[in-house]
Protein backbone atom coordinates (compact mmCIF):
# COMPACT_ATOMS: atom_id res chain seq x y z
CA UNK A 1 0.00 0.00 0.00
CA UNK A 2 2.60 2.23 0.71
CA UNK A 3 4.60 1.94 -2.45
CA UNK A 4 1.26 2.36 -4.23
CA UNK A 5 0.01 5.37 -2.15
CA UNK A 6 3.03 6.94 -3.53
CA UNK A 7 3.34 5.75 -6.73
CA UNK A 8 1.29 8.75 -8.84
CA UNK A 9 3.54 11.53 -6.98
CA UNK A 10 6.76 9.84 -8.00
CA UNK A 11 5.40 9.07 -11.19
CA UNK A 12 4.02 12.54 -12.29
CA UNK A 13 6.94 14.30 -10.33
CA UNK A 14 10.16 15.15 -12.41
CA UNK A 15 12.27 13.63 -14.51
CA UNK A 16 9.35 11.60 -15.37
CA UNK A 17 6.76 14.38 -15.32
CA UNK A 18 3.64 11.56 -16.44
CA UNK A 19 0.09 13.76 -16.80
CA UNK A 20 -1.99 12.12 -13.91
CA UNK A 21 -4.07 9.84 -16.24
CA UNK A 22 -0.90 8.71 -17.34
CA UNK A 23 0.81 7.78 -13.91
CA UNK A 24 -2.47 6.33 -12.87
CA UNK A 25 -2.06 3.47 -15.61
CA UNK A 26 0.22 1.59 -12.79
CA UNK A 27 -2.38 0.39 -11.19
CA UNK A 28 -3.07 -2.19 -14.38
CA UNK A 29 -0.10 -3.69 -12.32
CA UNK A 30 -2.78 -5.39 -10.28
CA UNK A 31 -3.79 -7.51 -13.24
CA UNK A 32 -0.46 -9.48 -12.06
CA UNK A 33 -1.97 -9.50 -8.64
CA UNK A 34 -4.78 -11.76 -9.91
CA UNK A 35 -2.38 -13.96 -12.08
CA UNK A 36 -0.10 -14.18 -9.29
CA UNK A 37 -2.86 -15.63 -6.55
CA UNK A 38 -4.37 -18.22 -8.66
CA UNK A 39 -0.08 -19.27 -9.29
CA UNK A 40 0.17 -18.80 -5.73
CA UNK A 41 -1.70 -21.76 -4.28
CA UNK A 42 0.14 -24.29 -6.88
CA UNK A 43 3.28 -22.95 -6.03
CA UNK A 44 2.56 -23.54 -2.62
CA UNK A 45 1.67 -26.89 -3.12
CA UNK A 46 5.17 -28.04 -5.25
CA UNK A 47 7.48 -26.13 -3.02
CA UNK A 48 5.35 -25.98 0.63
CA UNK A 49 4.35 -23.15 2.07
CA UNK A 50 7.36 -21.64 3.72
CA UNK A 51 9.72 -21.67 1.13
CA UNK A 52 6.79 -20.21 -1.20
CA UNK A 53 5.85 -17.45 0.75
CA UNK A 54 9.56 -16.50 1.43
CA UNK A 55 10.32 -16.42 -2.21
CA UNK A 56 6.80 -14.25 -3.21
CA UNK A 57 8.09 -11.63 -0.23
CA UNK A 58 11.49 -11.81 -2.29
CA UNK A 59 10.15 -11.41 -5.54
CA UNK A 60 8.06 -8.24 -3.93
CA UNK A 61 11.54 -6.82 -2.51
CA UNK A 62 12.98 -7.27 -5.91
CA UNK A 63 10.10 -5.11 -7.51
CA UNK A 64 10.23 -2.71 -5.55
CA UNK A 65 13.85 -1.92 -6.05
CA UNK A 66 12.98 -1.95 -9.68
CA UNK A 67 10.85 1.08 -8.75
CA UNK A 68 13.75 2.54 -8.13
CA UNK A 69 15.22 2.90 -11.54
CA UNK A 70 15.33 5.78 -13.81
CA UNK A 71 13.54 3.99 -16.88
CA UNK A 72 9.98 4.65 -17.06
CA UNK A 73 9.70 0.63 -18.71
CA UNK A 74 12.14 -0.23 -15.88
CA UNK A 75 9.64 1.46 -13.48
CA UNK A 76 6.39 -0.45 -14.88
CA UNK A 77 8.20 -3.92 -15.05
CA UNK A 78 8.78 -3.30 -11.24
CA UNK A 79 5.56 -2.46 -10.61
CA UNK A 80 4.41 -5.79 -12.31
CA UNK A 81 6.66 -7.79 -10.22
CA UNK A 82 6.23 -6.42 -6.97
CA UNK A 83 2.56 -6.73 -7.37
CA UNK A 84 2.73 -10.39 -8.49
CA UNK A 85 4.84 -10.99 -5.83
CA UNK A 86 2.51 -9.29 -3.08
CA UNK A 87 -0.29 -10.73 -4.25
CA UNK A 88 0.87 -14.03 -4.13
CA UNK A 89 2.52 -13.11 -0.78
CA UNK A 90 -1.07 -12.61 0.28
CA UNK A 91 -3.07 -15.26 -0.82
CA UNK A 92 -0.31 -17.97 0.48
CA UNK A 93 -0.33 -16.58 3.99
CA UNK A 94 -4.12 -15.92 4.20
CA UNK A 95 -5.10 -19.52 2.95
CA UNK A 96 -1.84 -20.42 5.58
CA UNK A 97 -4.08 -18.84 8.76
CA UNK A 98 -6.74 -20.72 7.96
CA UNK A 99 -5.20 -24.42 6.96
CA UNK A 100 -3.24 -24.05 10.21
CA UNK A 101 -6.46 -23.01 12.68
CA UNK A 102 -8.35 -25.46 13.86
CA UNK A 103 -11.76 -26.09 12.37
CA UNK A 104 -14.34 -24.43 14.24
CA UNK A 105 -11.74 -21.56 14.28
CA UNK A 106 -11.04 -21.36 10.78
CA UNK A 107 -13.81 -18.37 10.01
CA UNK A 108 -12.15 -16.74 13.03
CA UNK A 109 -8.67 -16.82 11.98
CA UNK A 110 -9.27 -15.25 8.40
CA UNK A 111 -11.45 -12.25 10.51
CA UNK A 112 -8.37 -11.52 12.36
CA UNK A 113 -5.87 -11.92 9.42
CA UNK A 114 -7.81 -9.79 7.34
CA UNK A 115 -8.37 -6.96 10.06
CA UNK A 116 -4.74 -7.48 10.65
CA UNK A 117 -3.53 -7.15 6.84
CA UNK A 118 -6.06 -4.01 6.81
CA UNK A 119 -4.55 -2.39 9.60
CA UNK A 120 -0.83 -2.76 8.76
CA UNK A 121 -1.76 -1.87 5.32
CA UNK A 122 -3.64 1.62 6.64
CA UNK A 123 -0.59 1.80 9.17
CA UNK A 124 1.83 0.97 6.62
CA UNK A 125 0.34 3.01 4.06
CA UNK A 126 0.58 6.29 6.23
CA UNK A 127 3.91 6.17 7.19
CA UNK A 128 5.27 5.38 3.91
CA UNK A 129 3.35 7.79 2.43
CA UNK A 130 5.47 10.29 5.16
CA UNK A 131 8.57 9.05 4.43
CA UNK A 132 8.37 9.94 0.83
CA UNK A 133 6.92 13.17 1.42
CA UNK A 134 10.26 13.56 3.80
CA UNK A 135 13.41 11.69 2.48
CA UNK A 136 11.94 10.60 -1.23
CA UNK A 137 11.17 7.30 -3.20
CA UNK A 138 14.66 5.67 -2.40
CA UNK A 139 14.06 5.75 1.17
CA UNK A 140 10.39 4.72 0.81
CA UNK A 141 11.72 1.32 -1.22
CA UNK A 142 13.97 0.64 1.69
CA UNK A 143 11.46 0.90 4.25
CA UNK A 144 8.78 -1.15 2.73
CA UNK A 145 11.47 -3.49 1.47
CA UNK A 146 12.86 -3.57 5.73
CA UNK A 147 9.30 -4.39 6.72
CA UNK A 148 8.83 -7.18 3.83
CA UNK A 149 12.51 -8.56 5.01
CA UNK A 150 11.30 -8.85 8.45
CA UNK A 151 8.12 -10.74 7.26
CA UNK A 152 10.23 -13.48 5.75
CA UNK A 153 12.60 -13.58 8.69
CA UNK A 154 9.10 -14.03 11.04
CA UNK A 155 8.10 -17.05 8.44
CA UNK A 156 11.62 -18.52 8.57
CA UNK A 157 11.63 -17.89 12.42
CA UNK A 158 8.24 -19.58 12.95
CA UNK A 159 8.94 -22.83 10.52
CA UNK A 160 12.52 -23.22 13.15
CA UNK A 161 10.05 -23.10 15.92
CA UNK A 162 7.54 -25.71 14.71
CA UNK A 163 9.61 -28.25 13.91
CA UNK A 164 9.82 -30.64 16.81
CA UNK A 165 13.35 -30.75 18.72
CA UNK A 166 15.69 -33.34 17.24
CA UNK A 167 16.25 -36.40 19.62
Amino acid sequence: MAVYNAAGFRLSAPPLSLSPAAASLVFLSYAMGTMSSAAAGRLASRLGRTPALVTALAVTVAGSALTAHSSLVVIALGFAVLTGGFFAAHAIANTWVTAEAPPHARGRAAGVYTLCYYLGSGAGGTTGAVVYGHAGWPWLIALTSAWLLLAASAVLATRRLRRPAAA
